[in-house]
């Protein structure tokens, strides 16, 4: 049984994600989010060097995803031999047993689909990892279908976004620089802020003893 997700479309801007011929291209700092509540989870890929060495993929989610030449295609394959609307590849969450399965079926192309070499009719056929699609004469795809509880990967509970920097202590500007050790007051501290609460540090006229001025401030 298909679990229900709020249908939304996968398409996101070029600067996080599709450019003119489909591809799906990562992009970390883009400002749409790849995976929202609302969005259907990402659960495997098809990946292919048929157009260039240097390859390319798209994502495959739960539910229905269309492959064609057209635009409006999940998975956009910029090739002749490819129809307009050539195949449907559908990824359910089984519950009974609990499991993730994919089957594709041909949408009465012109040049036919084949798996691992195999021509398919009009029926649906049950794809597993490792397949390689044939979309049209010319356009090989490698099927990765990951079910992330079965490998063991977890949302983590505890993760924390890069972009929420107010949370981050600052040290002269930079998160991620090390605070600095005190030896006098046997701790670590930021570097000399008064703003931030922090001591300021100085030589006293001998120049080789520390003495305290009130309020806690430390001068040498």
């Amino acid at each position: 049984m298909e679990e229900a997700y709020t249908d939304q479309s996968s398409n996101i801007s070029v600067t996080g994600g599709r450019v003119q011929d489909g591809t799906f291209v990562p992009n970390s700092f883009a400002t749409a989010h790849v995976n929202t509540p609302n969005q259907k989870p990402i659960v495997g890929f098809l990946y292919s060097i048929s157009k260039s060495n240097s390859g390319e993929y798209w994502p495959l989610h739960i539910g229905s995803n269309s492959i064609g030449r057209s635009a409006d295609c999940d998975i956009c394959l910029g090739e002749a031999t490819v129809s307009e609307q050539h195949a449907v590849l559908v990824v359910r969450q089984m519950k009974n047993p609990e499991k993730i399965i994919a089957s594709i079926c041909d949408a009465r192309s012109t040049c036919g689909t084949m798996i691992n070499g195999e021509s398919l009719g009009f029926d649906q056929k049950e794809c597993f990892n490792g397949d390689i699609i044939t979309i049209g004469e010319h356009y090989d795809l490698f099927f990765i279908l990951i079910d992330a509880k079965q490998i063991g990967l977890n949302v983590c509970r505890e993760f924390m976004s890069a972009q929420s920097s107010n949370s981050i202590s600052m040290v002269n500007g930079n998160p991620y620089a090390a605070p600095t050790y005190n030896r006098y007051t046997q701790g670590y501290e930021q570097e000399n802020n008064p703003s931030q609460g922090g001591g300021t540090v100085g030589l006293d006229e001998s120049g080789n003893k520390p003495s305290t001025k009130p309020g806690g401030t430390i001068f040498m």
